[in-house]
Order: C-alpha cells, then sequence, then structure tokens
C-alpha cells in the first residue's frame, strides 16, 4: 500500500492517491447539474412548477439530516473481509449509475412524483457513497500533511469533475449549433447522464484495484448516546463545526446569487459563464499551495489565510461597482475577473485543509472513545454544513425579494439593486471574518497531533492491537 513510512504516518504513492482522488469526477459531474441545470431543465424544458421543483429539491436534500449520520454509523461499524467503505460504495454505485440515467434521460411525460422519486435516489446513493468515502481518504495515512495531500488530490478532481460538468452541455451546444438555451434542453442532459453512467464503474474499479484500505481497530464500542456527547465535548470538533457553520452560510448566500449579481449588477450576463469557470481552473491551481502552506505555517493558519484572501477579493467588489463601473465601464470584467480568480485560489483551502483537520479531529475521537468513527464524524459535519446551506439561501433569496429585487423586472429601482450588492459580497464577507476568527484558535498544532498519535498507537499496544 505504500513506499515507506515516515515519523509522521504513512507516505501514499502517487499512483494510488490519484486511484483514490479519481473517484470524486462523477460525484462532481452529477452534483454541480443538480444545483444549476436539473431546476432549469424540470421547469422550463419539462413544464414542471418552478415552485414544485424548488419544493421537490429542498424535501429530497433534506433526507440527508437522517440518512448521513446513520450511513456514517453504519459504515464505521461495518466488518466484512473486504473492509469497511468498500461494501457501501458497492450498494451505491449502482443506484447511482441508474438514478443519474432516469433523472438526465426522462421519458416525453414527467411528473413531480418522478423527479421527486429519483432525486431522492440520487440523494441516498450520494450519501452511500461519499461518506464511506471521505471517511477511506482520512484513513490512508495517520500522517499530518499526508492527509492534506490526500485531501488536495482529491479536491483537484473534484474540480475537474466540475469542469467537465460545465463542459458538456458547452460542447453539445457547439456540436449541435443549438440555442441559448441549450445547456438545459434534453440533449445535453442526455449526454450528462450517459457520461455519468460511463465513468461510475470506471472509477470505481481503478479506485477499488488501487487503494487497499487500512484496518482501524476498535478499542471498545460506544453506544450511540454517549459517543454523541463525546463528539459534542471535543472542543477541536466544535471549533471546526462553528466555523464550518459560518462557512456554508457564506458560500451560500453567495453563490445562490452569483449569477443574479453578474447580470443585473455588473452588468456581465454574457460573460458569467468565463467567470465561474475561471473560479473553478484557478481552484486547481490552488489545491496544491494550500496543501503546501497547510504543511509549513499549520492547516488552521492556513484555513484562515485563505479566508483573508476571500474577504479581500469581496471587499474589492463595492469598489467595482460604485466607483470603477461609472469611471470605466470597460474595466469591469477585468476587475471581476480578478476578483473570480481570488475567489477561485482560495475555494479549495476548505476543503482540503477542512477534511484534513477532521481527519486529524478522528484520532482525538478514537483516542477518547475507543472506537474509530471518522465516517460518523464526516457525516455529522456535512449534515450541519447542509443544513446551513440551506439556511443561507434560505434567507438570502427572500431578503432580496422584501428589498424590491425582481429578476425578471426589465428595470430595476436602486434599492433592489443595492441589496443585491449587499447580499453578494457585504453578508459574505462578514460571515468568512466570523469563520476565520474562530478556526484561527485551532488548538491542534502539527507537534500536538503527533503526540496524540503516539499516545493513541500506546493504548491500543496495550491492549494488543496494532497502530492505525
Amino acid at each position: 500500500m505504500t513506499d515507506g513510512t515516515n515519523s509522521e504516518g504513512v507516505h501514499v504513492k502517487a499512483g494510488q492517491l490519484i486511484g483514490y482522488g479519481q473517484f470524486v469526477m462523477p460525484l462532481a459531474i452529477i452534483g454541480l447539474p443538480i444545483g444549476i441545470y436539473i431546476p432549469a431543465f424540470y421547469a422550463g424544458t419539462l413544464g414542471l412548477s418552478l415552485a414544485s421543483v424548488g419544493f421537490i429539491l429542498m424535501v429530497a436534500r433534506l433526507s440527508d439530516v437522517v440518512t448521513d449520520p446513520l450511513i456514517g454509523l453504519l459504515s464505521d461499524k461495518t466488518r466484512t473481509r473486504f473492509g469497511r467503505r468498500r461494501p457501501w460504495i458497492v450498494a451505491g454505485a449502482p443506484l447511482l449509475a441508474i438514478s443519474s440515467f432516469m433523472l438526465f434521460r426522462p421519458p416525453v411525460e414527467v411528473t413531480n412524483l418522478y423527479l421527486l422519486f429519483w432525486i431522492s435516489a440520487i440523494y441516498l446513493a450520494f450519501t452511500l457513497i461519499a461518506i464511506p468515502y471521505v471517511a477511506w481518504g482520512a484513513e490512508i495515512s495517520s500522517g499530518y500533511q499526508e492527509r492534506s495531500r490526500i485531501a488536495g488530490v482529491r479536491e483537484i478532481f473534484m474540480q475537474l469533475g466540475l469542469l467537465t460538468a460545465i463542459s458538456i452541455p458547452l460542447v453539445y451546444a457547439i456540436v449541435n449549433d443549438a440555442g441559448e438555451n441549450a445547456a438545459s434542453s434534453r440533449g445535453a442532459m442526455s449526454w450528462l447522464g450517459i457520461s455519468t453512467v460511463m465513468l461510475i464503474p470506471i472509477c470505481t474499479i481503478w479506485l477499488f484495484s488501487t487503494v487497499g484500505e487500512p484496518e482501524r481497530p476498535a478499542i471498545r464500542s460506544v453506544p450511540f448516546g454517549k459517543g454523541l456527547k463525546i463528539v459534542l465535548k471535543n472542543k477541536p470538533f466544535r471549533i471546526l463545526l462553528i466555523a464550518s457553520m459560518f462557512g456554508a452560510l457564506s458560500a451560500s448566500v453567495g453563490t445562490g446569487v452569483v449569477i443574479l449579481f453578474y447580470e443585473h449588477v455588473a452588468g456581465l450576463g454574457a460573460e458569467a459563464p468565463l467567470l465561474i469557470f475561471s473560479m473553478f481552473v484557478f481552484a486547481i491551481f490552488g489545491a496544491p499551495f494550500w496543501v503546501f502552506l497547510g504543511g509549513r505555517v499549520s492547516k488552521h493558519r492556513a484555513l484562515g489565510g485563505a479566508a483573508g484572501v476571500n474577504i479581500a477579493a469581496f471587499a474589492f467588489v463595492p469598489v467595482i461597482i460604485l466607483w470603477l463601473k461609472p469611471a470605466a465601464p470597460e474595466l469591469v470584467f477585468p476587475a471581476m475577473l480578478a476578483v473570480a480568480i481570488m475567489q477561485g485560489l482560495t475555494s479549495s483551502a476548505g476543503a482540503i485543509l477542512g477534511l484534513s483537520i477532521l481527519a486529524d479531529i478522528g484520532d482525538i475521537d478514537m483516542l477518547k472513545s475507543g472506537e474509530p468513527r471518522i465516517a460518523f464524524l464526516v457525516s455529522f459535519l456535512g449534515m450541519i454544513r447542509k443544513i446551513f446551506e440551506a439556511v443561507g439561501i434560505g434567507l438570502a433569496l427572500p431578503a432580496l425579494a422584501w428589498a424590491g429585487f425582481n429578476p425578471q423586472a426589465e428595470t430595476h429601482e436602486a434599492g433592489g439593486l443595492n441589496a443585491l450588492l449587499i447580499v453578494y459580497c457585504i453578508v459574505p464577507l462578514v460571515l468568512s471574518f466570523c469563520s476565520m476568527l474562530v478556526i484561527w484558535n485551532y488548538p491542534v498544532s502539527r507537534a500536538r497531533q503527533q503526540r496524540i498519535r503516539v499516545a493513541l498507537d500506546r493504548r491500543l499496544a496495550r491492549r494488543g492491537l496494532p497502530p492505525v
């Protein structure tokens, strides 16, 4: 499984890093269209009510509040000769392939029930796959920096998957000389569905054939109630959880209104896809830097630094809109492109360093509970993030409507446009600042994490168990 070990845990070979990271690509290819294309596809192309589509997507997403912790707990307690994580991925992969095909290639006549059934199936498949998959990555190595390398490679493939998801409808439009709504057409959605069905088995086989699943012996089994108390008393986990709440709110608000802002405030509706594409490209370039910086100055300080850069990017936006746009409108696009590049460079930091920190917290939890429960920690953190993401967009859009902004209106009052400017940049700026303040005082340094590892291995050795 490895090409050697060092004082900071297993060093993972490049081939295994790629084998692990590539598996996230089909998940990203599916995930992006659900948020961007599916509402327009089912409400516009297929004729369902926009309100019904929005309600169905919300209800299906809220089911994760139940399924995420459940699958996390069951995955941690699974013991088979194939490992703890593989059986769940094997169960979820066929369901993901079938439900993706049915969602992206629906029959001529569709109903609300059809959408609810297949979108719920996709979310269930995501849970079955993603939680064990992320937990598996946290267990491959116990090294402080190695965990960031693993998360970094996974994030690079995530961004490649997102770029692929954006590119497929664009390629379809070019090949078929389609119109401006080609991205949400039946043909484009069909291409996405077929691509996903083809990739899932290939990526699954690649993952299983190149990455070993390390054993994680349990010192004891902890009842759910007692285990939950241990998690909530874990100070490093609480700090990461609170920082993630602010981060999820910030990302949800900013992302949820970004297209509206580009079109109605910045006046860059036609250039919006290029700006978003640039974010994904520079997220790939930024990933190795955050892995490197996390090893040099500690992960939480690097994560705080990324939040600081993001704050600076948002702070630059009012300057562009209020001063640069009236004086030199031709410079608005290059200025917003610079902002998009800054946002892209920092966007991968949270996924890389946050999940790497969570892997370290898993060691603390095992030391206190006696049971390896990283999948439960992943699912618990993910559940809280999803709740706050829903809260963010659920508050942002009604706030814009209350302020008088109507995206369908031909002209807009200054108050509505100012509200959109505030929601897009000022609110995320404040939330990112709060997240930065919280994570800056995270108490586990590289040296302390190594001491935790030594204490955990000694405890396992006293019970005749191998180190993890």
